[in-house]
């Protein structure tokens, strides 16, 4: 929100907290749940605005909740060990093990090479490759890699070495696009993902790596060519470009990587293993000695291997060293833990089930209404907050949404987690809409038309196939 609202968030943040106690707590609610409700409303607001780091904001609760009374340092420092982030802090080291040796610039360029010099086709080839690399690999990382390779074969397709607004940003919002809508497709595509799974897990409802894809997939199957079409309006008329002029942009930043090196070799084995035993994970708990594997475990199983598996560089080098991994986003796994620490606040106080009473008053709501206002809630929240921090904070709602109504858990959570991943019109809604904004080929009316356009079908899409 720039810096001025990053200055109106830090003093709104406290004036609505203690405003809110000074007001008196609701009949029914108890001190200790009016004080996490403060807390809540001061971390949302900071989070909206960023008025300071997420993950400095998710720190509060360790500080907070002992001096209100509400928990115990050990039960507020808790959920900040849940296995849950440490699943994602040995995905990301995978992740961040493929991209130092480039293996997924390498899985994109052959990808992209397969365009022809066809404007729409390169833009389904270039969304192609997005995709299937942000269903490993964080959706910003992979949205950065592809960028200046998808500008320089819009550079490519034209007389003047300059990309038109319609090529170029049909490229990068579908690079961008592709990502985040690829990024629902497994449970370590997105950051969110993993926050709906450790929340689904803590109240008792586990949903399997493979459950996750069975139900995301079909949706991103939907979605991406949707996106596609939709980019590809002003496209549809044009003929072949130069096609030697895209394979030479493509050739050249092929023949930088040179052949398929032995560390790309070995991190790529590891790395299938690690989705194999994720997605093969209840099959193997039945074999003597796995019975108590999770994915968590399998995440830093793979992680350990990486500092164990030489490189084939030789002089002992590994195929990732400890400067590499410290680059990975531990800011995150911070906020994983402050809003799971709230969650469990707002549980042990009964706040959550008192917001649950409340909405199952409500009269003449189906589950299906309840789906779509929660979704369409999510979806624009995520337009203005972090995916994350969004998510963050509507789940415990959600939780007591489902408890109140007796709806099962993950009918209600699974859709708002998607929905969290599902921002496409403006620029700080998400990193790569941001890195796309960017490049200066994406005008602001085109990402609003088509975010408005992709928002809109994401919602349709989720309530026509994500629920019951």
């Amino acid at each position: 929100m720039g810096r001025t609202g990053q200055r109106i968030g830090l003093v709104l943040g406290p004036m609505l907290a203690l405003g809110l106690q000074w007001t008196g707590q609701p009949e029914g609610l108890s001190t200790e749940a009016w004080y996490v409700v403060s807390l809540a409303v001061l971390m949302v607001t900071w989070w909206v605005t960023e008025a300071i780091p997420i993950a400095a904001t998710a720190l509060l609760p360790l500080a907070a909740l002992p001096l209100m009374g509400v928990s115990s340092t050990k039960d507020a420092a808790a959920p900040y060990a849940d296995p849950i982030i440490f699943m994602f802090i040995g995905g990301f080291m995978l992740a961040a093990c493929v991209e130092r040796w480039r293996l997924h610039e390498r899985i994109a360029l052959g990808i992209a090479s397969l365009s022809g010099g066809r404007p729409v086709l390169l833009v389904g080839c270039f969304m192609l490759a997005s995709a299937v690399i942000s269903m490993w690999i964080s959706n910003t990382a992979t949205t950065l890699m592809l960028a200046p390779i998808a500008l320089g074969a819009a550079r490519a397709l034209t007389p003047d070495g300059k990309a038109d607004l319609a090529l170029g940003g049909a490229l990068l919002l579908g690079v961008a696009h592709a990502a985040s809508i690829a990024g629902i497709g497994t449970p370590v595509g997105s950051p969110t993902n993993l926050i709906a799974i450790g929340f689904l897990e803590r109240a008792g409802d586990p949903m399997a790596f493979t459950d996750w894809m069975t139900r995301a997939i079909p949706l991103m199957l939907v979605m991406l060519p949707v996106g596609w079409i939709v980019l590809c309006a002003p496209l549809f008329r044009r003929g072949a470009g130069d096609s030697a002029a895209v394979a030479r942009v493509v050739g050249e930043a092929l023949r930088m990587l040179g052949p398929l090196s032995r560390p790309e070799a070995r991190i790529g084995a590891v790395f299938t293993l690690v989705a194999l035993a994720w997605m093969f994970r209840l099959q193997l708990n039945e074999l003597p000695l796995l019975g108590n594997l999770s994915d968590a475990g399998i995440a830093v199983i793979g992680a350990v291997l990486l500092f164990l598996v030489p490189s084939g560089r030789g002089q002992g080098e590994k195929l990732i060293d400890w400067p590499t991994a410290e680059r990975i986003p531990w800011g995150i796994a911070i906020l994983f833990g402050g809003g799971l620490s709230l969650a469990t606040a707002m549980e042990t106080t009964g706040l959550a089930q008192w917001i649950g009473a409340q909405i199952a008053a409500l009269d003449g709501v189906s589950t299906l209404g309840l789906i779509a206002i929660l979704v369409i809630t999510t979806i624009l929240i995520s337009e203005l907050a972090s995916n994350v921090a969004t998510l963050t904070s509507m789940l415990p709602v959600v939780g007591a949404v489902a408890q109140a109504t007796g709806t099962p858990l993950q009918t209600l959570v699974f859709p708002v987690a998607i929905a969290a991943s599902f921002a496409f019109m403006l620029p700080v809604a998400t990193g790569p809409n941001a890195i796309a904004f960017s490049s200066g080929v994406v005008t602001l009316k085109r990402m609003l038309t088509v975010g408005f356009v992709l928002n809109l079908a994401a919602a349709i899409g989720i309530l026509a196939l994500l629920s019951p």
